[in-house]
């Protein structure tokens, strides 16, 4: 019999934890949050989801979440004027902080990375490798008008310089990218996107520049562009970015993304940044199918007497498909909400798990209709019993 041995079970415990992640956090008097508090986050958590209808709150939640992290002020810009109260305590790089709003020990967490639900825009010609007013690191979380900072810029610099970070970087945005067959810079000195024509196919439509990208490409190559760049500045010894440790704060993580794509991000970003927190508001069901097992599930619901609240909810979506996610408290779609309005009957609703399976189904009814309807009589040795061996 195997000895338990204290020090292994604690290297093992200290190889699962992020070195940043979230622990608890308490939010009073920022918005339409009265006071709300959420303990006991696991520090081994990759993704933390958010959930709730339009208009709950998850957008001012992420923001309370950036003020306890970065603090009230982001540069020049006041992120809030209210007289609001929160305090977080996370990990940060291994060691324990707690941050209090308007301590004079407050240390803001420099690794923080956020995104509102606007994040197609990318810094300009002229404004290239400048962090303007639209710029800083929570800009785009607070107002609607934030603007990313330039990957095309580092790109082009590197493939000038041949440096390993130019290869670094195409290689993680076509990781990000499976429609995607490669990144060039043409000879008019501009960046340019080569596309499959599918996702297993050697075949490649013309280059063209960022501005000419179908919307889900350019979400992700502008937030996950932005993101290296921020994550490069702030730990400029790290050159792998499997390397590099923060939170991540994301609103509306499934915004212009197909199904498949929502599906797999979840997956996709934890590959390339395993050492990152990433903490998400979705209205979809679809990207809960590519969460991690030690996802947390957060629920954000809002009444005139309570305000703004957070609620864990405490589910195993391993097994489940995207009606029975619908239909738990995750989502609380009624039954009847998950069928479609010009259904007349629920005898005729299919349940089926794929399309596929319905169009099997309806073949074989279509076989048998027409024998049905046909002269034709059954084999004579269609229900011959097989003597006895």
């Amino acid at each position: 019999m195997k000895r338990f041995s204290p020090d292994r079970f604690f290297n093992q415990t200290q190889k699962k934890m992020l070195p940043c992640a979230i622990k608890q956090i308490s939010i009073e008097n920022y918005q339409g949050i009265i006071k709300t508090h959420i303990a006991d986050l696991p520090v081994d958590t990759q993704w933390i989801f958010l959930t709730g209808e339009n208009g709950f709150g998850k957008t001012m939640v992420l923001q309370a979440i950036a003020i306890s992290l970065f603090g009230n002020q982001d540069q020049y810009s006041i992120l809030t004027d209210s007289d609001c109260q929160t305090w977080v305590e996370f990990k940060n790089q291994g060691r324990n902080q707690i941050n209090i709003l308007g301590s004079p020990h407050f240390k803001p967490f420099t690794h923080l990375v956020a995104y509102g639900s606007s994040r197609l825009e990318i810094q300009n010609q002229q404004a290239r490798n400048e962090i303007s007013a639209k710029s800083t690191t929570t800009y785009g979380l607070f107002h609607t008008d934030g603007i990313l900072l330039n990957i095309e810029y580092e790109l082009f610099i590197g493939y000038l310089k041949k440096n390993a970070q130019y290869e670094i970087i195409k290689n993680t945005l076509l990781k990000l990218l499976p429609l995607m067959a490669d990144i060039q810079v043409n000879d008019q000195d501009e960046v340019v996107y080569l596309e499959k024509e599918h996702e297993k196919s050697d075949k490649t439509y013309q280059g063209l520049p960022f501005e000419k990208l179908a919307a889900g490409h350019k979400n992700i190559i502008a937030m996950i562009g932005d993101m290296l760049i921020r994550f490069y500045a702030a730990q400029p010894e790290v050159i792998e970015p499997q390397d590099f440790c923060g939170i991540v704060l994301i609103d509306e993580l499934d915004l212009h993304l197909h199904p498949k794509w929502q599906r797999q991000l979840p997956k996709w970003l934890s590959t390339v940044f395993p050492k990152v927190q990433f903490i998400a508001s979705t209205h979809s069901v679809i990207p809960f199918l590519g969460a991690p097992n030690n996802s947390v599930f957060l629920k954000v619901s809002r009444s005139q007497a309570q305000g703004i609240t957070i609620n864990r909810i405490n589910i195993d979506i391993s097994n489940l498909l995207p009606n029975t996610l619908l239909t738990s408290p995750l989502f609380d779609l009624e039954g009847k909400d998950i069928k479609q309005d010009n259904n007349q009957s629920l005898t005729d609703v299919r349940t089926e798990e794929t399309y596929d399976e319905i169009k099997l189904n309806d073949e074989i009814r279509a076989s048998l209709k027409a024998f049905e309807a046909s002269r034709d009589d059954f084999p004579d040795d269609l229900f011959e019993i097989e003597p006895k061996k």
